[in-house]
């Protein structure tokens, strides 16, 4: 498929929107949790905050540029899913899974999982107007601001019991670690405030995305353009590895906060995305032209994943709208080339393979499935939608 408007939403429209949708669980709620490489779904799977939200801000990030009665039906399915099964009701926010049928499974509470849930509802309201969906959204901002920022630190701690009682990693960061805070948790809690910030021009939550503007282009930019991705309390850094991927994701993800807040004349946030770009071009690509996943303990892995491919696609493109760098489109449409030849499964009605080696063959030390806890509809969809935006400008 060809790397412009038509072909990107041709893609979008014809392969990835109907596999999704097939997914949608008319029995219990929301999407089914799993559906391994075979395309083999387990009904029984447990169904994730994380996937669940991504499901509802895919739907809605795409009912605009496809205007079918069916992604509206499934968005506001898994709305209610969201809403009846996996909000809290007695100790507020959004668990970190249920059963396939809707019961509370895991019951601790992450940042993570709160900011793609308001993430999600801000889109969802663009679409339905749902009051709801804007209230939820905004409670979970109010209860993250109450429950995880600390002022002496500066910064947000991340998993609580289900009763919001601060606990060590478990389910992601650091595991065991108490004090700390994560490049990843923060990337997406500035998507989520912004998102929310489009349809909730509330002033004490603009102050908050500009804190962690001022938080990220501080603490986790690196002198070098890299973003340090896990620190300690007083925002030192706990390792020095690098995730590439992570990296040019942030890069669009902050130019779409200015945008948003109307600040993309300001020189300092914009020299440090431009930087970030230049990092990752230095750095951070193989011998074909292709990212690399991250650097830890000093190697650099050879494993791609679907996100880290989708996310360049963006980010390049992105950093080419700024700049008029060619270099960066012909960089957006090599990723996307290799995406079309290595990730795609090629079986009808299908998705993008999780993992492949930087020869493009399936890696099966890792997880090879089409869609489960982590691989959703997110990354894909909204490269889809990222770029059919871009080519219509």
């Amino acid at each position: 498929m060809e790397f412009t408007y038509e072909g990107v939403k041709a893609q979008l429209i014809e392969d990835i929107l109907p596999f999704w949708l097939k997914q949608v669980d008319t029995t219990h709620g929301g999407f089914y949790g799993l559906v391994d490489e075979n395309l083999i779904v387990d009904e029984k799977a447990d169904k994730s905050g994380v996937l669940m939200s991504r499901y509802l801000w895919a739907l809605s990030a795409a009912y605009p540029y496809v205007k079918d009665s069916e992604i509206l039906n499934a968005a506001r399915n898994v709305f209610d899913f969201i809403v009846n099964h996996m909000e809290d009701k007695e100790h507020e926010g959004i668990y970190w899974s249920v059963t396939y049928d809707g019961k509370p499974s895991v019951t601790q509470k992450h940042v993570y999982v709160q900011s793609f849930t308001i993430y999600a509802l801000s889109e969802y309201y663009k679409i339905s107007q749902d009051p709801e969906s804007l209230s939820l959204a905004v409670r979970l901002f109010n209860l993250i601001e109450e429950k995880a920022y600390l002022s002496d630190e500066n910064g947000y701690h991340e998993e609580f019991s289900k009763e919001w009682k601060s606990s060590p990693a478990t389910l992601m960061g650091p595991k065991g670690t108490d004090e700390y805070f994560s490049t990843n948790t923060v990337l997406h809690l500035i998507e989520a405030y912004t998102n929310l910030y489009t349809v909730f021009a509330d002033d004490q939550l603009l102050a908050l995305i500009k804190r962690l503007l001022d938080n990220i282009s501080q603490y986790i930019i690196s002198p070098l353009g890299h973003c340090r991705t896990e620190f300690h309390r007083n925002w030192t850094a706990l390792n020095e590895n690098i995730s590439y991927a992570h990296d040019i994701e942030t890069a669009w993800l902050l130019y779409r906060t200015l945008e948003v807040i109307n600040q993309t004349d300001e020189t300092y946030y914009t020299h440090k995305i431009n930087q970030i770009v230049e990092s990752v071009v230095e750095e951070g690509l193989d011998k074909h032209g292709i990212i690399i996943d991250q650097l830890k303990e000093g190697k650099k892995t050879t494993t791609k994943q679907w996100w880290s491919l989708a996310e360049s696609v963006i980010g390049f493109y992105d950093a080419f709208m700024r700049t008029s760098n060619k270099d960066y489109e012909e960089m957006a449409e090599k990723h996307w080339c290799f995406i079309q030849n290595y990730l795609l499964n090629p079986v009808e009605l299908s998705e993008w393979y999780p993992h492949v080696d930087e020869d493009g063959k399936i890696v099966q030390d890792k997880s090879t499935n089409i869609s489960d806890a982590w691989k959703g509809p997110y990354h894909t969809v909204r490269m889809y939608v990222e770029m059919i935006d871009r080519f219509s400008r």
